[in-house]
């Protein structure tokens, strides 16, 4: 089957641009960048063309289990070392110590197949058999890569458009100055690779983004819906694929950027009204402005020790236990979350950040103790009610939990 599908190739490499001159007195378009496979290293691009579903060529392709959920390096760091080169046909996936995996278009099988991003369930299509056995060598599980087609066919009803492999929305933007307000900060460097955003804007008014409501950039009217809500994945250092000792950069979000609930937020969220072409240098003509989200902005003392980062000391020697999740039993540790602990068993519990932030993975403990990080989104009252959070939660005894 000849798959008719067009790759946008302008000039492209592998490392983002750092020689961007950054005007002093007008926002402009600094970075673009694509996944073309969700959660691998990202390819910085001089142009780009810009679809309803998304950037062409990002994040069209994703690896999922074999009933089609998605895996991504929130528990797979690794695949951040995944980098990509794109064809005019396809792509070639490079990872160290593996011999190239070449994608061509119109080699795919195209066989229709279940595919799940977070609660969204549509149909995607798979590849074939090489890529599905080159990712499970990289990730050691039972991997298929899927592609949307040329066309996503995941509706999202809350924006009325379609989506490629995004986590939810289609596109992010995130200014240079937002990203220096951070590193001022922080205790760690971080840099714009770790945030995985497609644009980057100029200038020195940090966060100017979260005042836009509509702009354009070149050919393209985007619209801001969301401000992006952050996770475990920030934390990933693209280089050596290791999550940060300290869980930064949400431990200095979570003084300055985080809500009531804890939920930590840098970016926004945006979509395209139409289609057309942007390229680097473009201004940024901003079309309707909206009041900047309220964030508590306090780095005391007392806050920071409440941060997600508290360190608790470990057992020095893993014990073996028993889990129960609402009547599942299985052999666990001492040493894991109750969350990695559950999925390696087979089973589940809803989680999003992984990091103790959004509260997804609250979880009643029924019987036994565990240790538990402090937790913005654990707060007394929930204590009291014997819930915890599975994704920071690390099992002393025997333990029963319910979701």
């Amino acid at each position: 089957m000849y798959l008719k599908y067009f790759w946008y190739t302008p000039y492209f490499h592998n490392t983002y641009n750092t020689d961007i001159i950054v005007s002093k007195t007008i926002s402009t378009l600094s970075q673009i960048n694509i996944f073309p496979v969700k959660s691998i290293a990202g390819v910085s691009q001089s142009s780009a063309y810009v679809e309803k579903q998304g950037l062409q060529c990002d994040r069209r392709f994703m690896v999922t289990d074999p009933n089609g959920k998605m895996i991504t390096a929130r528990t797979h760091p690794q695949m951040v070392k995944i980098s990509a080169i794109i064809e005019p046909d396809g792509l070639i996936l490079c990872y160290p110590g593996l011999i190239d995996l070449h994608l061509t278009f119109n080699e795919l099988e195209m066989k229709q197949t279940e595919a799940k991003v977070w609660n969204d369930s549509f149909s995607a299509y798979s590849t074939n058999q090489e890529a599905n056995q080159w990712f499970s060598s990289i990730l050691s599980t039972d991997a298929q890569l899927l592609y949307t087609g040329e066309q996503s066919n995941r509706i999202r009803e809350k924006i009325q458009t379609n989506v490629s492999f995004a986590d939810g929305y289609p596109l992010l933007v995130i200014s240079e100055a937002s990203l220096a307000e951070l590193n001022k900060r922080s205790s760690s460097h971080h840099t714009m690779s770790q945030f995985r955003t497609n644009l980057v804007i100029s200038g020195d008014d940090a966060f100017i983004e979260d005042s836009w409501k509509r702009i354009r950039i070149g050919e393209v009217e985007f619209e801001i819906v969301k401000p992006c809500q952050r996770c475990i994945l920030t934390t990933v250092n693209p280089r050596t694929a290791q999550y940060h000792p300290d869980k930064e950069p949400l431990k200095t979000f979570s003084t300055f950027r985080a809500d009531e609930s804890g939920n930590v937020y840098f970016g926004q969220n945006l979509i395209a009204k139409n289609e057309g072409t942007i390229k680097l240098g473009d201004k940024i003509e901003v079309l309707e402005s909206k009041e900047k989200e309220f964030y508590l902005d306090s780095s005391s003392e007392a806050l920071e020790e409440k941060a997600i980062t508290h360190t608790s000391k470990k057992p020095d020697t893993p014990e073996e236990i028993t889990i129960s999740l609402n009547g599942h039993l299985f052999t666990g540790n001492t040493e894991q979350p109750l969350l990695m602990q559950v999925e390696e068993a087979g089973l589940s519990i809803n989680n999003s950040c992984r990091a103790g932030l959004c509260g997804a993975c609250r979880v009643t403990l029924e019987s036994g103790e565990v240790e538990q990080e402090d937790s913005p989104a654990l707060n007394q009252k929930l204590k009291e009610a014997g819930m915890i959070l599975a994704c920071c939660s690390v099992p002393k005894t025997d333990v029963e939990i319910v979701d």
